[in-house]
C-alpha cells in the first residue's frame, strides 16, 4: 500500500472515531476539500457529554455524599481519577472545535511527507509504537480487570462492569495519545529533515575546499550556491511548519495533557502505596500477603509509569531532533560561500532561534525525560508523607 494513502486511511479511521465517542465535532467537505463545524456532531458531542455526566460523575458524587469513596483501592482510585480526565477531554475538545477545524485545514502533513520521500518501514515503526500507547494498554488493563472480577465479585457484578470501568480510562488517554502520535511524527519528519540537511552540509563544505575553488569558475561555484540556497530555503520553510504545527496541536491539547499527567500521577502514587500498605500489614500486623492482588495492583502502577515514560522519552527525542537542526547549520563552514547561501543560512539559524525559544519549556509542560524525573520526585514526595502518616497510626495504636 501506499504511504500517503496508508496514512490518509489512519487518519480517516481516528476522526471518524473521535466523531463517535463525541470527540469531534468537525466534517470534511468533499466540495470544497476542507473540515467545516457540523452542529449535528456538537448535538452530538453535548449529548454524550450529559450522558457521560449522568452515568459517571452522578455515580462519582453519590458515592462521595455517602462516604463510600474507596481511596485506598489504586484500581478504583484510578478509575475516579480517569472519571476526571474523561470530562475534561470532552470539554476541552468541544471548546476547541473552531481551532481544530482550522489546524485540519492547514496542516500540511501530506506534502511533507512527500517532500521527504518518508519509508513506509519508518510509517509502520511509528505506528507500532502509538499502536502500543494506544491499544495495548488498554487491552492489558481490561484482561487485568477481568481477572479482578472473576476472582473477587464475579457474582455481584457481571463481566460488563469491567468495560464500565474501562471506558473512562480509554477517554481520558484518547486527546494525549493523540498528541503522543504528533509527537511521533515530529520525530521522524525532523529526522528525515536532518538527513536531508546532512547532505547539503557535506556538499556546501566541499565546494569551499581550497582544491574545488581553485577547480572551478566563479559562476559555476556561484550557481551551485544558488541552488543550494534554494534547496535550504524549503528545508526552513518545512523545519517552519512542522514545529508551528506541532506547537499548535500541542496548545489545544494541553488541558487534556494535564489531565492524563494528573491521573497517571495518582495512578503511580497509590500503585506503589498499595505495595507498601499490603507489605505493612503483612509485617507489622501479620496478615497474609494477597499476591494476587499486589501483581493486580502492580498492572496499573506499571502502566500508568509507562505512560508518562513513553511520553516524556518521544517528547525528548522530538526536542533533540530540532535541536540537532541548529548543530547542523553551525557546521556549515561560509568562508567561502556566495552571499545568497550566507543570507539563506542566516535565515534558517534565525528561524531555529525564534523556535527554539517557543519550544522551552514547550510552552506550557516541560515535556521531556526531565517531566519523568519531575514525575517520580513528587511520587517520592507523597509516598514519604503518606508513608510516614500510616506508619505513625500504625504503632500509636498499638
Amino acid at each position: 500500500m501506499d504511504k500517503i494513502q496508508l496514512v490518509k486511511y489512519i487518519i480517516a479511521f481516528l476522526i471518524t472515531m473521535l466523531s463517535l465517542i463525541g470527540l469531534n465535532a468537525n466534517m470534511y467537505s468533499w466540495r470544497t476539500k476542507k473540515f467545516y463545524i457540523n452542529y449535528f456532531l456538537v448535538a452530538w458531542c453535548i449529548t454524550i457529554i450529559i450522558l457521560f455526566t449522568l452515568i459517571y460523575i452522578r455515580r462519582l458524587y453519590n458515592e462521595v455524599v455517602s462516604e463510600e469513596l474507596d481511596l485506598k483501592n489504586a484500581v478504583t482510585l484510578y478509575y475516579y481519577m480517569n472519571i476526571f480526565g474523561a470530562a475534561t477531554n470532552f470539554l476541552s475538545q468541544l471548546w476547541n472545535t473552531k481551532a481544530a477545524a482550522h489546524f485540519f485545514n492547514t496542516v500540511k502533513l501530506f506534502e511533507t511527507l512527500k517532500y521527504f520521500d518518508v519509508d513506509v518501514e519508518v510509517i509502520h515503526s511509528s505506528l507500532l509504537l502509538v499502536t502500543l500507547k494506544i491499544i495495548i494498554f488498554p487491552i492489558i488493563i481490561e484482561i487485568t480487570l477481568i481477572l479482578r472480577q472473576l476472582r473477587n465479585d464475579y457474582e455481584e457484578r457481571s463481566l460488563l462492569w469491567t468495560i464500565y470501568t474501562l471506558y473512562p480510562l480509554v477517554i481520558a488517554n484518547i486527546i494525549p495519545n493523540c498528541l503522543f502520535g504528533i509527537f511521533v511524527v515530529c520525530r521522524q519528519l525532523t529526522m528525515s529533515l536532518n538527513r536531508h540537511l546532512k547532505e547539503l552540509e557535506k556538499e556546501a563544505n566541499f565546494l569551499q575546499n581550497m582544491d574545488q575553488i581553485l577547480l572551478h569558475k566563479p559562476f559555476y561555484r556561484m550557481q551551485k550556491f544558488c541552488n543550494l540556497a534554494d534547496k535550504l530555503d524549503e528545508l526552513a520553510e518545512k523545519y517552519s511548519l512542522i514545529c508551528a504545527q506541532t506547537l499548535l496541536y500541542m496548545s489545544m491539547c494541553s488541558t487534556p495533557l494535564l489531565a492524563s499527567l494528573l491521573c497517571n500521577l495518582f495512578g503511580i502514587t497509590a500503585g506503589f502505596f498499595r505495595q507498601y500498605y499490603a507489605l505493612a500489614d503483612t509485617l507489622i500486623n501479620e496478615e497474609s500477603y494477597d499476591v494476587f492482588n499486589a501483581i493486580t495492583n502492580g498492572v496499573f502502577l506499571i502502566i500508568s509509569f509507562l505512560e508518562i515514560a513513553l511520553h516524556s522519552l518521544v517528547a525528548d527525542q522530538s526536542i533533540e531532533a530540532v535541536k540537532e537542526t541548529g548543530l547542523i547549520l553551525k557546521r556549515i563552514r561560509l568562508d567561502h560561500a556566495d552571499v545568497r547561501f550566507r543570507q539563506s543560512v542566516e535565515k534558517f539559524s534565525f528561524e531555529i532561534l525564534v523556535i527554539d525559544f517557543k519550544i522551552q519549556p514547550m510552552r506550557l509542560l516541560n515535556i521531556d525525560l526531565g517531566l519523568l524525573h519531575d514525575v517520580l520526585s513528587a511520587v517520592t514526595s507523597f509516598l514519604l508523607i503518606l508513608i510516614q502518616s500510616d506508619l505513625t497510626l500504625r504503632f500509636s495504636l498499638k
